[in-house]
C-alpha cells in the first residue's frame, strides 16, 4: 500500500509543478532588463536580432475617471494632465488605492507609456491580450484599436474582450501608447495581460503559431470525438451500447469548442459575424455543460465513483445555471457563477481524493483500472485549476490548459482501449468455456439418447405384444390406455432419434440407406400412430395419397422421421378441421404437401421456423408452428436426400408444408418396400382411432369426496393423470381448455382444487388464474401450476398471480400426490373451520334467556305440570338445535330454521302469555337452503325490543 501512496504522491507533485513553473515563465517579463519605470520604457539598449517581441510590463502612468486622447497631451506643459498615480502592468485596478480613493471594478480609467529611444524605424505591431472590459488603444496620436466602446457613462459604454494586433509606421524616437478601458460587467477591471511590442514579421510569426496550437488541440479533439461516435455506433450496431463512448465523444466536442472560444478565441476566425456578448456567453455555456457531462462520464465509467442521485444534483445545478447564462446580462450572471465554479472544483477535488483512495485500497485485479482513473482525474483537476488562474490574470496564455485536456484524452483512450481488450479476454475465455460445455452437452445428448432407446423400444414392443393379446383379452379401456402408452413411446423414441441426429448433423455423420418405398404406405403408418395422440381434437387425418402413387428413393427410418415430424407439427397447432397429406410427381421428384387448418405462420416467421431454437423461446414458439430441433432436422434430412422444404401459410387461414424426395427410377415390387415400413404398416388388434374422440368434461368418481379440477391440454397427460388419481381414490373432472373449466367453475364452484396447466392454446393458465383469484381466495380454492415451463420466471409468475403451488412436468406421481394431498387438506380445513365457527355461533344463547325459561318452567312445575313439561320438550328441542356442533354445514333449510323459531316462540310465549301473539305466513319452499342462525335472531330482536319492551305486548306477524 504504501508503494502505491507514493506512486499517488508523485503523480500529482509531477504535474501540479508544472503550474508553477509556467507562472514564473510567463512572470519572467523581458530580458536585458526592459521595464516602464514612471511611463517610460528606454529602448535605446533593445537588441531587435536577439528580442524581437518586448513585454510593456512596469509602471504606466494611470489617470482615474479619465478617458484621454492623444490631444490631452500635446498641450503646454502646464496644462498637461497630471496622472494620479503609476498602475502596474499587466494588473488589475479593483481593489487598489489611489489618492486617498479605494478603487472598485466597475469604472473607467486611462493608461499611457512611451517607447522612449526606439532604436530602429520600420512597421511594428501592438498585440492586446486582455482589456477589461472595453478598451481602445492610441498609438502615436492614431487610433490604432478598439475593443467594444469605452465610455464615462455606463448607458454609452459597449463590452468587447477580444484578442487584437495592430501595425503601425514609426521613426527611431519616441512612440506613445495610450490604452482607454472601462468596465461596467466584469468582476475585475484593467489591463490583467502583458501588451506585447515588436517586429511585423514577430508578431505574425508568434500569432500564427498560437492559433495554430489552438487549431491543433481542436483537431485532435474533434478527431477524437469522431472516433469515440464511430466506436459508439459500431458497437451499438452489434447490440451492445457503451453510453461511456457516446459520453466521452459529447465531452471531446465540448472541451473542443470551450478551448477554441477561450484564450486567442481561434473559432472566432471561422465565424467572424459573431457578436462578443453571444461568444462569451457561450463560453460560459460549454463550460457548465462540460461540468455536467463531465460528472456524468464519471458515474457511467463506474458507478462506485458518483452515485446517481449526486449526478442527478450536479446536471440539475448546471441546468439552471445555464439558463441564468442565457437569460441574464453578462454582469448579473458573472457573480452567480463563482458559486458554480467553487462548487464545480469541491466536486472534482473530493473525486480526486475517492480515487486516489481507491487505488490505494484496490486489489491486486483492480489496480491498473484504479490507476487509470486517478490519472484521468488528475488533469482535470489540473485544467481546471489553470482556466481560474487564467481567468485571475495569473497565467496569460492557455499552452498548460491545453496540455492537459490532450493528456485526459490520451489517458482516457488508455482506459478505454483497457477496457476493450479485459471485454476480448473475457469473451474469449466465455467462448472457449461456451465450447467446452457445447461439447459436453452434444455428448450428454448423444449418450442420453442412446441409453434411452433401448427402454424406449422395450416399451414400445411390449405394449404392442399387449395390445396384440399376447396376455389374454384385454377391455376397451385397457386398450385406449395401452394405446397411448405405444403411441407416445412411439413419439418419445422419435425426438431421441431428433437429438441423436442433431448431434450427428452438427458432426457431419449422418448417413442415408436409401431404398424403393411405398409413400401412401409411409403416410399411413404415421397417421396411425398419431391417431392414438390426439387428445380429443376434433381433427381428421387425411392420407390423400395416391395408390397408383411411384415409389419414392429414401431412408425409411429418415422418411418416417420427416413425416412424423410435419404431421406431429400440424396436429399440435391445429385444434379441429383436418390434416391431410397429399402427393404429386414434379419431373423426378415427388412432392409431398402437409396441410392443415391450424392457426397459421406470419411470414416474418416461414425462414424462422426451420432454425433450431429453444423451447423456451417463446417470442418465436408463439408466432409460429415449428417444434424446436424436429423443423430444423427435417429441413436438414429433405436436404440430405435432394430435396427442398417449404412453407405456405397466414395467421388463422392454415399452413402447408411442401418437400421434395427423388422417385425411384427402376422397378418397384413389394419385396422393395423396407423392413422397417413393413413393421410400422403391420396389422394388429388395436383399438379404433375414433374410439379415442374424448367429449370434455371427463367425469371421473373416486371414493374421496374432494372433487378436483384438472385443465391441460395433453391428452397423454390428461390420461396419466387420471390412472394416478383412480388408483388415490380421489373424484376428479378433467378438461382440455381453459374456457371449459371456468364454465366448469361457474356450474360447481365446490372443488377442492384446481390443477392448471399454463400453455393451452384458447386461454393461457395465467389468464384462468386470474379469473379464479378474481373469484375465489387462495384459501377457498387452491390453484396447483402444472407445467413443463418450470422456470424461475414462471414460478415467480404463477406465485404472483395467486397460486398456492407449483410442479414441473415430468412430474414424480409421489411429490405430486404429496402437493395435491397438502392443498386439499387446506381447502379441506379451512371448510370445516368456517362450518365450526357458524356451528358455534348457532350454539350461542344468551344466558338470562335460559334463566328466564328454567324459571319459567320452575312456576309451572307447581300450578301447570303439564305446560311445564311441554315446555321442558320445547326447551330441549331449542337447545338440541342450537348445540348441534355435529352438522358443520355451511347451509341449512328452510324448515330447519323455522322449527327453531317455533321452539323459541313456545318458550317466549309461556313466559309472556297473551301478551305475545305470532302469526306465521310462510310462502316458499321448506327445502330451500339458507345460512343458519338467520330467522331466529331477528324474531328474538323483534320479540325482546320491539313488543315486550311496550307494557301492553303486541301481535307479532311472521312472514
Amino acid at each position: 500500500m504504501l508503494k502505491r501512496v507514493l506512486v499517488v504522491c508523485l503523480a500529482a507533485i509531477l504535474y501540479s509543478s508544472l503550474i508553477p513553473l509556467s507562472i514564473m515563465w510567463d512572470k519572467d517579463g523581458n530580458r536585458g532588463g526592459l521595464q516602464v519605470r514612471s511611463g517610460v520604457l528606454d529602448l535605446s539598449q533593445w537588441n531587435n536580432k536577439k528580442q524581437r517581441i518586448v513585454k510593456l510590463d512596469g509602471q504606466w502612468e494611470f489617470y482615474w475617471k479619465r478617458l484621454l486622447t492623444p490631444e490631452s497631451f500635446q498641450s503646454t506643459t502646464a496644462d498637461k494632465p497630471e496622472a494620479d498615480a503609476f498602475m502596474k502592468v499587466p494588473s488589475q485596478w479593483n481593489n487598489r488605492w489611489v489618492n486617498g480613493e479605494y478603487l472598485d471594478a466597475y469604472g473607467y480609467a486611462t493608461y499611457r507609456m512611451v517607447l522612449k529611444n526606439l532604436p530602429v524605424g520600420g512597421v511594428f505591431a501592438l498585440k492586446k491580450a486582455n482589456v477589461r472590459f472595453s478598451s481602445a488603444i492610441y498609438v502615436n496620436g492614431h487610433k490604432l484599436l478598439e475593443d467594444g466602446k469605452p465610455s464615462a457613462n455606463a448607458s454609452d459604454y459597449k463590452y468587447g474582450n477580444m484578442p487584437q494586433i495592430g501595425f503601425f509606421q514609426a521613426d527611431r524616437g519616441d512612440v506613445e501608447i495610450i490604452v482607454q478601458a472601462a468596465n461596467y460587467d466584469y468582476v475585475n477591471a484593467g489591463i490583467p495581460l502583458s501588451l506585447l511590442f515588436g517586429e511585423q514579421s514577430a508578431m505574425l510569426d508568434m500569432q500564427q503559431k498560437t492559433v495554430a496550437r489552438e487549431f491543433a488541440v481542436l483537431a485532435i479533439l474533434g478527431g477524437l470525438a469522431l472516433l469515440f461516435l464511430i466506436c459508439f455506433v459500431a458497437a451499438a450496431l452489434y447490440f451492445k451500447k457503451d453510453y461511456t463512448l457516446l459520453v466521452f465523444s459529447g465531452i471531446c466536442v465540448l472541451y473542443a469548442l470551450y478551448n477554441g472560444l477561450n484564450g486567442e478565441r481561434a473559432l472566432t476566425l471561422l465565424l467572424p459575424e459573431l457578436s462578443f456578448e453571444v461568444i462569451y456567453k457561450a463560453k460560459d455555456i460549454l463550460s457548465l455543460v462540460c461540468i455536467a457531462v463531465l460528472t456524468v462520464f464519471f458515474y457511467q465509467l463506474q458507478k462506485s465513483i458518483i452515485s446517481l442521485k449526486l449526478m442527478q444534483l450536479i446536471s440539475a445545478v448546471m441546468g439552471i445555471s445555464i439558463l441564468f447564462t442565457a437569460i441574464l446580462p453578462i454582469r448579473d450572471y458573472l457573480n452567480l457563477q463563482t458559486y458554480v465554479i467553487a462548487i464545480y472544483e469541491v466536486l472534482i477535488v473530493w473525486l480526486l481524493i475517492k480515487i486516489a483512495l481507491m487505488y490505494i485500497r484496490s486489489d491486486k485485479a483492480e489496480r491498473a483500472k484504479s490507476f487509470m482513473l486517478f490519472m484521468i482525474i488528475l488533469p482535470i483537476n489540473l485544467y481546471s485549476l489553470d482556466i481560474i488562474l487564467f481567468a485571475l490574470s495569473y497565467r496569460e496564455n492557455l499552452w498548460l490548459s491545453q496540455f492537459y485536456i490532450v493528456a485526459f484524452t490520451i489517458i482516457v483512450i488508455f482506459l478505454i482501449v483497457l477496457r476493450f481488450f479485459e471485454a476480448y479476454r473475457t469473451v474469449d475465455e466465455m467462448k472457449n468455456q461456451l465450447l467446452r460445455m457445447d461439447k459436453i452437452k452434444d455428448d450428454f445428448l448423444s449418450n442420453t439418447s442412446h441409453e434411452l432407446k433401448t427402454p424406449l423400444n422395450a416399451i414400445v414392443n411390449i405394449t404392442d405384444t399387449l395390445l396384440q393379446g399376447v396376455a389374454g383379452p384385454i377391455t376397451g379401456k385397457q386398450a385406449r390406455n395401452l394405446g397411448i402408452v405405444l403411441g407416445s413411446g412411439r413419439k418419445l423414441s422419435l425426438l431421441v432419434n431428433d437429438l441423436l441426429d442433431y448431434s450427428k448433423i452438427k458432426h457431419g455423420d449422418i448417413a442415408l440407406f436409401r431404398q424403393s418405398l411405398d409413400l401412401r404406405a409411409a403416410v399411413n403408418s404415421i397417421i396411425r400412430v398419431h391417431s392414438f395422440l390426439l387428445g380429443g381434437k376434433e381433427i381428421k387425418l387425411e392420407n390423400r395419397v395416391p395408390e397408383s402413387f411411384p415409389s419414392v428413393y429414401a431412408d425409411g427410418n429418415r422418411l418416417s422421421q420427416i413425416l412424423h415430424n410435419l404431421i406431429g407439427n400440424a396436429i399440435k397447432f391445429t385444434d379441429f378441421g383436418e390434416v391431410a397429406v397429399t402427393a404429386g410427381v414434379i419431373g423426378d421428384m415427388a412432392e409431398i404437401r402437409v396441410s392443415d387448418t391450424g392457426i397459421g405462420i406470419a411470414s416474418s416467421m416461414h425462414e424462422r421456423i426451420f432454425k433450431a431454437y429453444d423451447q423456451g423461446d417463446e417470442s418465436i414458439a408463439l408466432q409460429h408452428g415449428g417444434t424446436g430441433l424436429g423443423l430444423s432436422i427435417t429441413r436438414t434430412l429433405v436436404e440430405l436426400h435432394g430435396g427442398k422444404i417449404s412453407v405456405e401459410s397466414s395467421p388463422g387461414l392454415g399452413s402447408v408444408f411442401t418437400i421434395t424426395i427423388p422417385l425411384f427410377s427402376g422397378a418397384v415390387t413389394d419385396s422393395a418396400i423396407g423392413e422397417s415400413w413393413l413393421m410400422e404398416d403391420r396389422e394388429f388388434s388395436m383399438p379404433d382411432a375414433g374410439s379415442l374422440q374424448v367429449e370434455y368434461p371427463i367425469r371421473i368418481p373416486g371414493k374421496i369426496d374432494e372433487p378436483i379440477l384438472v385443465v391441460d391440454d395433453d391428452y397423454a397427460n390428461l390420461q396419466s393423470m387420471i390412472n394416478l388419481f383412480a388408483l388415490e381414490g380421489y373424484t376428479i373432472v378433467v378438461v382440455n381448455r381453459g374456457q371449459l373449466a371456468w364454465d366448469e367453475l361457474a356450474r360447481n364452484p365446490d372443488y377442492f382444487l384446481v390443477i392448471l396447466d399454463i400453455t393451452m392454446p384458447d386461454m393461457s393458465g395465467f389468464e384462468l388464474l386470474q379469473k379464479i383469484r378474481e373469484r375465489f381466495s387462495p384459501s377457498e380454492l387452491p390453484v396447483l401450476m402444472l407445467t413443463a415451463k418450470n422456470r424461475v420466471a414462471e414460478m415467480k409468475l404463477s406465485m404472483e398471480n395467486g397460486a398456492n403451488d407449483f410442479v414441473g412436468k415430468p412430474f414424480e406421481a409421489e411429490e405430486l400426490m404429496a402437493r395435491v394431498r397438502s392443498l386439499t387438506r387446506l381447502k379441506a380445513s379451512v371448510k370445516n373451520a368456517k362450518a365450526a365457527e357458524i356451528a358455534f355461533l348457532r350454539s350461542q344463547i344468551k344466558p338470562h334467556f335460559l334463566y328466564n325459561a328454567l324459571n319459567s318452567i320452575a312456576e309451572l312445575c307447581v300450578d301447570e305440570p303439564e305446560q311445564a313439561e311441554q315446555l321442558t320438550l320445547q326447551l330441549s328441542q331449542y337447545l338440541r338445535s342450537s348445540f348441534d356442533f355435529k352438522q358443520l354445514d355451511s347451509l341449512t333449510t328452510l324448515d330447519n330454521e323455522l322449527k327453531l323459531v317455533e321452539a323459541y316462540v313456545r318458550i317466549e310465549k309461556a313466559r309472556f302469555g297473551d301478551r305475545l301473539r305470532v302469526i306465521y305466513d310462510i310462502d316458499a319452499n321448506p327445502a330451500i337452503r339458507i345460512p343458519p342462525l338467520i330467522l331466529q335472531p331477528l324474531v328474538e330482536n323483534a320479540i325482546r325490543h320491539g313488543l315486550m319492551s311496550n307494557q301492553r305486548g303486541e301481535r307479532c306477524a311472521w312472514q
